[in-house]
């Protein structure tokens, strides 16, 4: 797993703000560790949560040691991110996600600071089938506009994987029902500005008052588990402040449930 990148795949991320990296996992381990998330992760009164471009969804991180398949492409994958962008990374949150009906054009950053998502689809999907859509080199404009037109469908198969820019314009058409693992991963700040920019990105993935009606206690975001392991970010994530966002975000969870 993981995909050594070359110079050319290096340039074409950059020009375009995505690459598809095929065939880099078996899709059966992960599909069935998605599943099994979904299935004993959500809370029985789950209802679905409203995510940018208004595209409906439900997930459950997959952090912990329920989850070894993600666990093992996150490490996978950290390689990847830093030939992409050519910087030592740190990881976000990994997570399982049923996805319903489609989502209008939308950035998933617009802080000044590169990160990339790596999206995994568990079903083929097409341009009629809910196929991720985008509009290369969108990423590299400050402007948000959001009718800009999504001009390029990404079509996959299971076993793919989508480098995506956070910054770029993205969106879906025509699709239902279908799942995604993800992971994003930043760039590990080397000043004080950029640390700031870091900062605030991980605030944005952790707000105090969001609850995404999952089991906070099985499939905990950067839980006992992630930070026993040996892994070389697990400290600087502590030292940036990560686990004490993640920790408040789960304890107004477990309110919201009437459980702490």
């Amino acid at each position: 797993m993981g995909v050594v990148i070359d110079d050319e795949t290096r340039s074409d991320f950059r020009a375009r703000g995505f690459v598809v990296l095929r065939a880099v996992f078996d899709p059966g381990p992960l599909s069935e560790e998605v599943d099994r998330a979904l299935a004993d992760g959500l809370r029985a009164s789950a209802t679905d949560n409203n995510g940018s471009g208004g595209i409906e969804f439900r997930y459950v991180p997959m952090m912990c040691e329920r989850t070894p398949v993600s666990m093992s492409l996150i490490d996978a994958l950290a390689g990847t991110a830093a030939g992409l962008l050519g910087r030592a990374v740190l990881p976000m949150r990994a997570k399982g996600t049923r996805y319903f009906g489609g989502s209008e054009a939308h950035r998933d950053s617009e802080i000044d600071v590169a990160s990339v998502g790596f999206l995994a689809y568990l079903e083929p999907l097409t341009a009629g089938s809910g196929a991720l859509r985008v509009r290369p080199g969108s990423h590299v404009s400050s402007a948000s506009d959001a009718s800009d037109a999504l001009t390029e469908a990404v079509e996959t198969r299971p076993g793919d994987v989508i480098a995506l820019d956070e910054h770029l314009m993205h969106g879906s058409a025509g699709g239902r029902d279908r799942r995604q693992w993800r992971v994003d991963f930043i760039v590990d700040p080397v000043d004080a500005a950029e640390t700031a920019r870091v900062r605030e990105c991980f605030s944005l993935t952790f707000p105090a008052d969001w609850d995404g009606r999952y089991d906070v206690e099985r499939y905990p975001s950067y839980g006992e588990y992630w930070r026993s392991a040996n892994r070389p970010w697990v400290e600087r994530l502590r030292e940036l402040g990560v686990y004490e966002l993640a920790e408040v975000q789960e304890r107004a969870s477990r309110r919201s449930q009437g459980s702490g």
